[in-house]
C-alpha cells in the first residue's frame, strides 16, 4: 500500500512511540500524522477562523464558578453551561448535528452515523445533568430551616409552607 500524503516518512525504531512503530509495520500513517496533515491542507481555511480556542468560553464559566455562593447562584452559571436553549452543551449538540449533516452531504455516511450517535450521548447525558440540578435545587428549597429570601418591608411575610415531598421521576 503506497500511503497518499506525500510527507509521510518511514520511521526507524529509535525514539519512536509503540503508535508510530506499529504504523511503519502497517505502512499507514499515525494520528499525529493525519492531524498534520489536515491541518496543513486547510492552512488557508484555518486563518479565518476565530483566534480564541472554542472551549475558552467554557473555561470563563468554570472560573465563575469560584464566584459562587448560593445553590442559586450555581444553577445560574450551571443552567448557562449546560441548561437548554443557547447553553454550551446545546452549542455543542448543534455542532455535532451540523458535522453530521456535512458528512452526510460528503458521501460519508458512517461517519455521520457516528457523530450523529455521539450527539445523542451528548443528549441524554445534558437530560441526567439537568435532573442533578433540579434534584439540588429541590435538596436546598424543600430545606425546613433554609433562611427565608429578602423580602420588602412592605409586604407581611406568609406562612411557611409545608415542605413537599420529593418528586419522583421514572425515567431514571
Amino acid at each position: 500500500m503506497s500511503l497518499p500524503h506525500p510527507d509521510f516518512e518511514l520511521y526507524d525504531n529509535v525514539g519512536r512511540t509503540s503508535e508510530q512503530i506499529a504504523a511503519r509495520r502497517e505502512d499507514r500513517p499515525t494520528a499525529d500524522d493525519l492531524h498534520r496533515w489536515a491541518a496543513h491542507d486547510a492552512r488557508e481555511f484555518s486563518v479565518a477562523l476565530p483566534a480564541d480556542e472554542a472551549g475558552q468560553s467554557i473555561t470563563d464559566w468554570t472560573h465563575q464558578l469560584y464566584r459562587v455562593r448560593t445553590a442559586a447562584e450555581l444553577n445560574t452559571v450551571t443552567q448557562a453551561v449546560l441548561g437548554d436553549g443557547r447553553s454550551g452543551l446545546a452549542e455543542l449538540y448543534t455542532f455535532l448535528e451540523t458535522a453530521a449533516e456535512w458528512c452526510e452531504h460528503n458521501q460519508e455516511p458512517g461517519i455521520a452515523a457516528r457523530y450523529r450517535q455521539h450527539a445523542q450521548q451528548l443528549s441524554a447525558l445534558g437530560d441526567q445533568l439537568a435532573h442533578l440540578s433540579e434534584d439540588h435545587l429541590a435538596s436546598v428549597y424543600r430545606r425546613p430551616n433554609r433562611p427565608a429570601p429578602a423580602q420588602s418591608a412592605s409586604i407581611p411575610a406568609a406562612a411557611p409552607a409545608a415542605p413537599a415531598a420529593p418528586a419522583r421521576r421514572s425515567s431514571r
